[in-house]
């Protein structure tokens, strides 16, 4: 068996390392180069893998890599998954994240009083992203961070940052890549990020508490479906998330913001009724 490291990988495909890195995490290591300490790896296995992913850093399987969203519920609910794992699977799920950027987030970048991640691009022009998260989300986070205030948010057992080829090993005993996570939500939901919508604080008063508390939707749909009242089916599907500010009535901002699971109907008509969008504008 003829053996190669990343970097001799690197020279010959003409590569950078972080794309040989990429490519060589979906290729188990045999053992590490006794002189240098490198991972070593078998050199036809490495070069079927590069041969999946034409083209410099192209990744043209992964679209048809997705996690379907009932086994996304079962893994997202599976206590036996390490908690870090999970948290990440649903962060890429819900927010379209790279995996390198969500590897890259700091425990001072998540806001969980606000249910909300901060994600900075400092090597980029791009501004500060907010991504918003639902309850289940942030329940993870908060068990991954236990009493930490600072350093790596995603770690191991023994505090050590997570890396792309360790979540992405891991990610392949349940799901066809740890990508298969971020497709498989933006399949459902048929956008890079969840659609959003704002309510205004002293309308939600208006909504049957009782009633309310016998269903799961979270659409607060007095809301929602002004006009076609039947659409909801009360119980919420948890992969299909909305993003929802409730807006204060007088100034406006924001009192509170996250991801909440809606019905199918409720979800359908965020979607797609003008309707709903015009009622909302007369109501705020």
């Amino acid at each position: 068996m003829d053996l190669t490291t990343a970097r001799e990988c690197a020279e010959r495909w003409g590569l950078n390392p972080a794309t040989v890195r990429r490519v060589l995490a979906q290729v188990d290591p045999i053992d590490r180069d006794p002189a240098t300490g490198a991972m070593r790896y078998d050199r036809a296995a490495a070069d079927a893998a590069r041969a999946e992913r034409p083209g410099r850093g192209h990744r043209a399987d992964l679209a048809a890599e997705v996690v379907e969203p009932e086994e996304f519920v079962r893994l997202a609910n599976d206590d036996a998954i390490p908690a870090e794992h999970r948290a990440l699977w649903v962060l890429l799920w819900e927010g379209g994240l790279r995996i390198g950027d969500a590897l890259a987030l700091d425990v001072r970048d998540v806001d969980l009083d606000e249910y909300k991640v901060n994600v900075d691009y400092p090597k980029t022009d791009r501004d500060e992203r907010v991504i918003p998260l639902s309850d289940q989300s942030a329940g993870l986070a908060r068990a991954v961070i236990g009493d930490r205030t600072d350093g790596p948010l995603f770690v191991n057992q023994r505090g050590m940052a997570l890396s792309r080829e360790a979540v992405a090993k891991f990610a392949r005993r349940a799901a066809p890549s740890i990508h298969a996570f971020r497709s498989g939500g933006h399949k459902v939901r048929k956008g890079r990020k969840p659609p959003r919508i704002k309510f205004p604080a002293f309308a939600l008063e208006a909504k049957d508490e009782d009633a309310a508390e016998g269903a799961s939707c979270q659409c607060m749909c007095t809301h929602v479906h002004l006009y076609i009242p039947d659409v909801c089916q009360d119980e919420a599907d948890p992969v299909l998330l909305v993003d929802v500010t409730i807006e204060s009535p007088m100034s406006g901002d924001p009192e509170d913001r996250r991801l909440r699971a809606f019905c199918r109907g409720c979800y359908d008509a965020v979607l797609s009724a003008k309707e709903v969008r015009k009622a909302l504008k007369e109501m705020s």
